[in-house]
């Protein structure tokens, strides 16, 4: 199923945004490694969920599963808030007025055109995709099952 959701959300203007990130991250090409996750999750966003690394990272300690080093997360705190205070100014929050218009448009479409199956899920998917646009550093892609036993694993720490 999720592989129709990203053909539709391709199709009907996905790659558009997908572009917009892609240009991005070109701009930014030190960071391209980094970027390049988020570009295409942008392109292709059914089927996975942003979650924070740092949740991640907890979870595989606590799963007694190898935790994968990118590079990235040997970064102090200060780089990655640099890099996305720098991403924020240039292209994050465009791109985040671009989601949520994007989603409120499918929204729209969903009333007027009465498409509920093809607009509401593409609607949700800009949202869900608009706090990734502003703060991408930080944040890992993973398969939607996966996201939620890390987000209910996280939450059970928290108690």
């Amino acid at each position: 199923m999720a592989f129709l959701g990203n053909i539709v959300w391709f199709v009907l203007g996905g790659f558009v945004v997908g572009s917009l990130y892609l240009l991005g991250a070109i701009i930014f090409f030190p960071l391209l490694p980094f970027l390049l996750p988020m570009v295409g999750y942008s392109y292709w966003p059914f089927g996975r969920r942003p979650v924070s690394r740092d949740a991640v990272n907890a979870y595989k300690e606590a799963n007694n599963m190898p935790i994968v080093d990118d590079g990235f997360s040997r970064a102090s705190a200060v780089i990655k808030f640099l890099a996305n205070f720098v991403w924020v100014f240039t292209f994050g929050l465009l791109l985040a007025i671009t989601h949520i218009l994007a989603g409120l448009a499918n929204l729209a479409a969903c009333i007027i055109l009465i498409t509920i199956p093809i607009c509401l899920p593409n609607a949700l998917a800009h949202f869900k995709l608009a706090p990734v646009a502003l703060a991408p550093f930080g944040v890992t892609l993973v398969p939607t099952k996966l996201a939620e036993d890390i987000i209910a694993a996280s939450a059970a720490r928290r108690l």
